[in-house]
Order: C-alpha cells, then sequence, then structure tokens
C-alpha cells in the first residue's frame, strides 16, 4: 500500500479515529522531549547514572502500577476518559517535575508523571479496537504507532535545537539548567495541543463505544479460559524479558552517546532520524502481516537490532551506536502494531482491553527493574555490559513469543488457507 492508499483508507474513517490519529501526532511531543533532555537536565543538576536509574525506575515503575488496573478502568469509564484526562494528569505533573529540582521531589513527581503517561499509552490499542473497523484496525494501529514515532522525533528536534536558541536569548550556556528546564516545558505546551483533538469527538465523548457490548460478554467455556490465560501469560512474558534487554541501556543512551563525544544538537538529530525512519517503516507493518504472516513478520522485525546492539558490544564506537539505536526504534515501530493486531485477533473481546493492561504494567515493570540495575552496572563497570544484556533479553524473548503462538498461526494459515480453497471453489 502506497501513501496515497494510505491516505484514501483514512478518508473512509470515522470522525472518532481521525481525530484520534490528530491527537497521537501531538501527544508524545512531551514524552519525546523528556526523552531526550530530562537525563542530561538531571546531570546538570549534578545527579550521576545511579540516581538516573532510580528516577527511571520510579517513573516506569508507577507507569506499571497505574497499567496493571487499567484494563478495568478502561471497561468502566471507557479510552476517551482515560486518554484525556491522563493527558491532562501527565502534562501538569511533568511540568511540576521540570520545576522541582529536590532529589525528593524528582521522585515524587516522577511517580505521578508515570501514572499519567500510563494513561496516555496504555489505552491507545483498546480505544483502536473500539472505534475502528475490525478489518481497518491493522492499519489504524500502524498509522498510530508511526504518528506516535513522529510525534517523538517533534519533541527529539524541539529537545535538541531549542537549547542552544534559548541559550542564545538568555545569554548562558546551551548545557545549563535554565535552557534544559524551559525546552521540557515548551515540550509540555506542545503536548496539550493534543486535548483539543480529543474534546472535539462527540461520539466517543458521549455514548458507549460501538465495541462495548461484546467486550462485556465472558469467556464460557472453562477449557477457553484457560487458553485465553496462556495466550495472555505468554504475550505479558514475551513483553517482559524484551523489557529488560531495552532498560538496562535505552534510558541512558543519550549520556552513552554523549560519552562518545556528541553534542545534545547531534543526540536531538538521532532521536529524530530514529523517530522518523520508525514512522515511515512503521506504515508497512501491515503490508508485511499481509505478505510474511504476522508472527513471521513481527519475528523477523524484533530480529534486526540484535546483531547490531552486539556489535557496539563487542567495539563500542559513535556510527554505530547511532545505526544500532536507529534500528532498535524502527524494530519496534514495526513490530508492535503486528503484534498488537495479532493479539486481538487471537484473543476473544474482553480479554484485549486485560491483556495489553497487563503486558505494559509488565513491561514498565521489568523496565524499571532493569533501569534501576543498568545505572548501577554502568557506574561499577561502564556501557558494555548493558549492550551484552540487551542482546540476551531480546534473544530470549524472541524465543518465548514464537515458541508459544507459532501453534496458533500454523492453524490460523491452514484455517486461511482452507477457507480461500472453499471460496475458489464456490466460484468455480
Amino acid at each position: 500500500m502506497g501513501v496515497f492508499g494510505y491516505f484514501r483508507q483514512i478518508g473512509s474513517y470515522s470522525r472518532e479515529v481521525k481525530l484520534f490519529l490528530l491527537y497521537n501526532l501531538f501527544s508524545n511531543i512531551g514524552i519525546g522531549v523528556f526523552t531526550l533532555i530530562y537525563n542530561l537536565y538531571l546531570v546538570q543538576l549534578g545527579y550521576r547514572a545511579d540516581f538516573i536509574g532510580t528516577f527511571n525506575a520510579v517513573t516506569t515503575i508507577s507507569m506499571a502500577a497505574a497499567a496493571l488496573v487499567m484494563g478495568p478502568v478502561i471497561l468502566r469509564f471507557g479510552t476517551w476518559r482515560c486518554i484525556t484526562l491522563g493527558t491532562v494528569f501527565y502534562v501538569l505533573t511533568s511540568a511540576a517535575l521540570s520545576v522541582f529540582p529536590a532529589s525528593w521531589a524528582i521522585l515524587v513527581f516522577a511517580l505521578l508523571s508515570g501514572i499519567g503517561a500510563a494513561f496516555v499509552t496504555v489505552p491507545l490499542m483498546p480505544f483502536i479496537v473500539e472505534w475502528a473497523r475490525p478489518e481497518a484496525r491493522g492499519t489504524v494501529a500502524a498509522l498510530t504507532f508511526s504518528l506516535n514515532s513522529l510525534s517523538v522525533t517533534v519533541g527529539s528536534l524541539i529537545g535538541g535545537w531549542s537549547p542552544a536558541i534559548l541559550a542564545a536569548l538568555l545569554a548562558v550556556r546551551v548545557t545549563d539548567v535554565p535552557t534544559y528546564r524551559l525546552t521540557l516545558l515548551l515540550g509540555l505546551a506542545v503536548t496539550a495541543i493534543s486535548l483539543g483533538p480529543m474534546w472535539l469527538m462527540r461520539q466517543a465523548r458521549d455514548a458507549v463505544p460501538p465495541d462495548m457490548a461484546p467486550m462485556i460478554s465472558s469467556v464460557d467455556s472453562l477449557t477457553a479460559r484457560r487458553r485465553v490465560r496462556r495466550d495472555v501469560t505468554a504475550f505479558i512474558l514475551a513483553g517482559l524479558l524484551l523489557s529488560v534487554g531495552a532498560g538496562v541501556i535505552l534510558p541512558f543512551y543519550n549520556i552513552f552517546l554523549e560519552s562518545l563525544g556528541s553534542p545534545p544538537g547531534q543526540i536531538g538529530m538521532v532521536f529524530s532520524l530514529a523517530g522518523i525512519v520508525g514512522a515511515v517503516f512503521g506504515l508497512v507493518a501491515p503490508v508485511m502481516s499481509r505478505r510474511l504472516g504476522p508472527l513471521p513478520a513481527g519475528l523477523i522485525t524484533r530480529l534486526v537490532p540484535i546483531p547490531a546492539f552486539a556489535l557496539v558490544a563487542v567495539s563500542p564506537g559513535l556510527g554505530l551506536a547511532i545505526v544500532s539505536y536507529v534500528l532498535r526504534a524502527t524494530s519496534g515501530s514495526v513490530a508492535w502494531p503486528i503484534e498488537s493486531t495479532f493479539m486481538a485477533d487471537v484473543l476473544p473481546p474482553r480479554a484485549r482491553a486485560n491483556a495489553y493492561s497487563l503486558r505494559s504494567g509488565a513491561w514498565n515493570l521489568g523496565y524499571a527493574f532493569a533501569s534501576l540495575l543498568g545505572g548501577l552496572i554502568i557506574v561499577a563497570g561502564g556501557y558494555r555490559p548493558t549492550f551484552v544484556l540487551f542482546t540476551i533479553f531480546a534473544t530470549a524473548s524472541i524465543a518465548v513469543y514464537a515458541g508459544y503462538f507459532w501453534w496458533y498461526y500454523r492453524d490460523l494459515s491452514r484455517g486461511a488457507r482452507a477457507a480461500r480453497a472453499e471460496t475458489v471453489t464456490s466460484a468455480r
């Protein structure tokens, strides 16, 4: 499907889905700025990697705690309220996080900001399942996560170049605390624009979502309930292993690039490049899923960054580190819409919201533990061991995901081939 094909499809979507896509274009800008700048801001405040690891752990643990209860909350209040109120809460608590420099205040507002971030990110796929037509879910998911990548990219650009502009205006150094603080607040101000499209939604705000009725039904068969629990457990475990590998290095990647001689502006360009490449390649996720099948497409995509990270562990260099980061960001942008749509097909309606909620909670718990461990490892022994751990845990995640779901994919493929054969026979 080409670019024009995507535009034609967008034109056929409902008003709620179009506004939802517009929301995603702005919602992650603040997250992009924080990902790039906040660690550097903490360094300028005098904090070391071990405290930065603790900060990331607190943020992600609070995200995990919120995510673990998101399934029932979404079913009770609906995705519109969760996303909208969560965005407001995230912007306010992150603004406080940018203003108060004391260590206790940073940790308190990190906890609150993490809760807000969970409400911004976890309900996205449930919203798609509720409001997009079943045949369009894969494409809407790809567009959503590509727009998220683009939004993070804009945030990276703001985070990368605003310090220099603000430093010139304030007559201070680019790396001084005031320039970083104002950059963080600027990113949050742009994020607040995303509330406009959410407020313009009428049906999602005031009415019961069209897919809510089947979500209320339960899985009757005891055997079916057990199978659903096994499916959800495998989905969660694969995400947990992947999050541990990511958490030991990704929260520190901007500091790692700075240690290799990269200035903030270049780091911003690297993060922006990763977002742009991820957004572009994310659009091919539905095509890959159709041509290769959802499971092979997801597995191939997850495998791509592993050799690059292994090479950085052996021979760290700025060029290879940049390529590795771009590959990792692109892999996530392509694989997640494929995996999440696949799980929407595997699971019954009521189990989907809980599965996405629990998977996000497990991801954030693993990421929190790993970021705390990663900070300690970096202080004690440098960055090289963290790249080794990423390689090990990413490989283990792929093994779990493929090992469990291959049976389902095999049966699904046989059913699809049988259905196509029956259609051809009937046509004759």
